[in-house]
């Protein structure tokens, strides 16, 4: 994979860098901040490995603006900034994944091969749809009836799920795991909140279609009593 490694750290970074050259990979580094904004504006690369504190621009600010660039190559997040407010900012922020220093070496790689499946998955993914909601992973743009709509980073990743697997009622607890990742504990009503608020993004947009999909625009991700959340019936007929 092509791997850009943005540490300050000198001697972290060189050790890193080594090591993942030794596993077959391309690895680029930059330690300053607003240099390694610009490079990830320009660069597709596989997988971004993003200290937070870094001179000039720290990490955070870097993937905010990355996400809303549509820069969306898998982000893992390093920080010695352990505690669960920065892993919860960071996530919000577009991370994939996130780490606290120190770690092990072998813990990094095993986080790496992950990120890089999922990255090799959405260089595969050809645009996927159910009714008139088209979503393309690698490009990362959601359209509703032919027009473009702008979600923030965890509804797109929700919406993502959704559209991936239309037939599938998805529980809170799987929602926390693929969604905001199992690397911290994320409360109900985080998840009640996202959906609640991509709900009416939808909703707002499919009030603009021409032809009606849905009786009730409000209903386009479903609340399965006792079981979870899936996207409405009758948009998966649609497909059929």
């Amino acid at each position: 994979m092509w791997i850009f490694l943005v540490e300050d750290e000198k001697q972290l970074a060189s050790n890193l860098k080594r090591g993942l050259e030794e596993e077959g990979h391309v690895v680029e580094v930059m330690h300053d901040g607003e240099e390694a904004e610009l490079q990830g504006l320009v660069n597709d690369y596989d997988l971004v490995i993003l200290d937070w504190r870094l001179p000039n621009r720290d990490g955070k600010q870097i993937l905010e603006h990355w996400r809303a660039e549509e820069r969306m190559f898998p982000v893992l997040m390093l920080t010695a900034l352990g505690d669960l407010d920065h892993k919860v900012s960071g996530l919000d922020a577009g991370a994939d994944d996130y780490m606290g220093k120190p770690f092990s070496f072998e813990e990094l790689l095993a986080r790496v091969r992950a990120l890089g499946r999922r990255s090799s998955e959405l260089q595969n993914d050809e645009v996927v749809s159910v009714g008139p909601i088209e979503l393309d992973a690698r490009k990362h743009w959601v359209k509703v009836c032919g027009i473009k709509r702008s979600l923030r980073p965890k509804e797109f990743i929700l919406l993502e799920l959704l559209v991936s697997e239309p037939e599938t009622v998805f529980s809170k607890t799987q929602l926390a795991e693929r969604v905001w990742g199992s690397a911290y504990h994320v409360s109900d009503n985080t998840i009640e909140a996202t959906i609640s608020t991509l709900r009416q993004k939808l909703a707002d947009s499919f009030e603009e279609c021409e032809e009606a999909f849905l009786a009730d625009h409000s209903q386009v991700i479903e609340t399965i009593r006792g079981a979870g959340y899936r996207l409405n019936g009758d948009l998966i007929k649609e497909n059929e």
